[in-house]
């Protein structure tokens, strides 16, 4: 009797990981935020994964941060409305985003455990398209064209006109991901997936960003 206690537990805690090994790939949807030197970003991506062998999977993925904000770009912004207020009387409130579309692949290996629960590691190369934008908005004072347009007024399109905003161009850099986390099943085929991201993308300014992902997929 003892023994055959002793078979059934081992069948149950090792039923979860045998079975995960049968699954041929997954495809999840994930969230979360990324924090880069200058900011708090969203971050959002689609990936998808085939099995290539036990517990190592190949997988792909597209996503973006909303906002990594490098360090070039406000004071860009910031040197331009200064130069506004200082020689034509002109006051102005600029901000800058720089949003980043990014794509990858690499691979995703699954460490063997004795529980539902199914821990990764991951490791990934790819690019990021990285597309700076700025926004000025009126406070006072007139505009090249010699309007003076509402208070809190959208004003970056006249000030680009006039020359005196070039927006940045967008540039593409290569980007690789480190991170890990688990897969916690909560149904046939279907698991919630918590994990951590850590990306260096090498731009004109390198950025680091690192946060935590919760995610939905659905495995096959």
């Amino acid at each position: 009797m003892k023994a055959l206690m002793i078979a059934a537990t081992f069948t149950l805690l090792t039923a979860a990981p045998l079975k995960a090994q049968t699954e041929r790939g997954y495809i999840t949807g994930v969230g979360g935020f990324a924090v880069s030197p200058d900011t708090t970003s969203g971050d959002v991506l689609g990936e998808a994964g085939v099995r290539i062998a036990p517990h190592l999977l190949v997988f792909g993925n597209v996503g973006q941060f909303h906002n990594l904000q490098p360090s070039d770009v406000q004071p860009a912004v910031d040197s331009t409305t200064a130069l506004l207020s200082a020689n034509q009387g002109l006051n102005v409130v600029g901000t800058a985003r720089v949003p980043a579309w990014y794509s990858g692949g690499g691979l995703r290996y699954e460490i063997p455990t004795l529980s539902h629960l199914s821990p990764y590691a991951l490791g990934e190369i790819g690019f990021a398209r990285l597309t700076p934008t700025a926004q000025f908005t009126y406070s006072s004072g007139t505009l090249p064209d010699g309007s003076t347009p509402a208070r809190g007024a959208d004003v970056t399109a006249q000030l680009v006109s006039a020359g005196d905003f070039t927006v940045p161009s967008a540039t593409t850099a290569f980007m690789f991901t480190l991170g890990g986390g688990v897969a916690i099943p909560v149904a046939r085929h279907w698991a919630i997936d918590a994990g951590y991201r850590f990306a260096r993308i090498a731009a004109d300014t390198p950025l680091n960003a690192q946060g935590v992902t919760l995610g939905f997929g659905y495995h096959f």
